[in-house]
This record gives structure tokens, C-alpha cells and sequence, in this order.
């Protein structure tokens, strides 16, 4: 389900179920040690895609969840939600190249990225409501203000690639499928290239940790991290040969 493709420093993940590249709950309990993988290789940054196929991912596979128990429905969902989190706290830089569905769990998994590139065409949203199943709201609800999530969530209904982009939720559009996931491939690229050392180790639990406190407590933690960064590259640069 999860294809690896190495460049560098750089892992291109591949989702790879057609013809819609939805996801069994069973295959969402793979991401986390695959991520682990990444993380002791030393990977910089981590780009998702669905290509070569039409979508980037259709959300959860609901052919399976006929034959399910609620206890084991609600084991599926924590391995989705284990794997969203690793995607989120892995100190790995993630960025969604997106294109045509990115929708339910697969906009979770997006939404878990730091980073989301798509086309403008790109159907973004939580359809569950619609089939009365409810989820995805509140990992939506870290990259999109109340209202906009709200109505993702209430509606089911899905938005275009170029209205994610116009309220923040994508940072940037691209010309196409293949033109997104390269644009994508080389943001990642000049990440790895400005990330070194430390600064990559711990830059990436910065920002999250920060994102949960308030602002002054946030804004000293930065300071820490600052200071220790740049102490270490004065010392490295004192030294002998440095």
C-alpha cells in the first residue's frame, strides 16, 4: 500500500491502491514503522503522492467495514489515528503532493503533513457524514480555522484544490499531477538542504510544541531552541578546523 521510493535524502511514498488508492485499516498499521524506517535512515523530508494513479487517496476502504464489529471498527480507526500521528510527530518533514481525491482519511493524512502542494482541480474534504459515519474533524481542524472545518465535516461536501489554496490550506498550486509531485520533490530538497544537524533533529517538535502553548510560553521556547542551535554551530565552528 505504502511504496518507498528514495532521492537522496528524500523518501517519495507512494500510495498504491488502485484504482482509487483507498486504504484498509490493516494497511494504515504499516505506516507507523515504515516512518520509523525513514527516521533512522536520516531522512530530511517525506513526500506523499498517489501517483501513477488518478487519485491521491479515497479515504478508508468501506468495502470492510460491512464485515465489522464496533470494537473492531473502533480498532481500525486508532490505527488510522496511529498513523496520522506518526506522519505528525515524526521529526521527518512531510509534505502532500495532492490531486485528484484527497478525501476522508486520505485528507487526514494530508492534513497531518506539514506542508500540502495540489492541483487546482484536487477534491479536498470529509464526505463520512454522508454515509452517516463521522470523522477527521479535529485533525482538520489544525490547518483550517472553525467555520472552514465545520463545513467540511457538517456537509461532507469536498473543496477544489485552488479554494484550499485561497484560504491556506495548500501553499502552493501546481500545473498537474506530475508537476505537483515535482514541485513537491524539490521543496523537500531545498528543506534537506537548509535543515542540517540539529536544527533538522529538532526543528519539527519546535513548531508542533509550540503550536499547543500560548504565545509568550511558545515564543520562549523558541528562544531555547534558537539559542541552542545556534551555540552549537559557534562551538562547531571554534573548533579545530571548523
Amino acid at each position: 500500500m505504502f511504496r518507498v521510493e528514495r532521492d537522496a535524502d528524500i523518501a517519495i511514498v507512494r500510495l498504491d491502491n488502485p484504482p482509487v488508492n483507498a486504504v484498509r485499516f490493516d494497511r494504515w498499521r504499516d505506516l507507523p514503522p515504515l516512518i520509523e524506517g525513514l527516521e533512522r535512515d536520516g531522512i530530511a523530508a517525506m513526500v506523499f503522492t498517489g501517483l501513477p494513479h488518478r487519485h491521491f487517496c479515497g479515504g478508508n476502504d468501506f468495502r470492510e467495514f460491512a464485515s465489522l464489529t464496533p470494537d473492531q471498527t473502533l480498532a481500525g480507526t486508532a490505527a488510522v489515528r496511529d498513523a496520522l500521528r506518526a506522519v505528525h510527530d515524526s521529526p521527518v518533514l512531510a509534505i502532500a503532493a495532492l490531486h485528484g481525491a484527497a478525501v476522508g482519511s486520505g485528507f487526514m493524512l494530508a492534513c497531518a503533513c506539514d506542508l500540502r502542494l495540489a492541483t487546482a482541480d484536487a477534491k479536498l474534504g470529509l464526505p463520512e457524514v454522508k454515509v452517516d459515519a463521522f470523522g477527521g474533524y479535529r485533525i482538520v481542524r489544525e490547518v483550517l480555522a472553525k467555520g472552514e472545518a465545520r463545513m467540511l465535516a457538517l456537509t461532507g461536501n469536498s473543496m477544489s484544490g485552488t479554494r484550499a489554496h485561497q484560504i491556506g490550506l495548500v501553499q502552493e498550486l501546481g500545473p498537474g499531477p506530475e508537476g505537483v509531485l515535482d514541485r513537491a520533490v524539490e521543496v523537500a530538497h531545498e528543506l534537506a538542504g537548509t535543515l542540517k544537524g540539529k536544527m533538522r533533529a529538532g526543528i519539527k517538535a519546535t513548531l508542533n510544541r509550540e503550536d499547543e502553548l500560548d504565545l509568550w510560553t511558545a515564543y520562549d521556547l523558541e528562544r531555547d531552541f534558537a539559542s541552542a542551535v545556534m551555540g552549537q554551530a559557534m562551538s562547531e565552528a571554534a573548533a579545530p578546523g571548523g
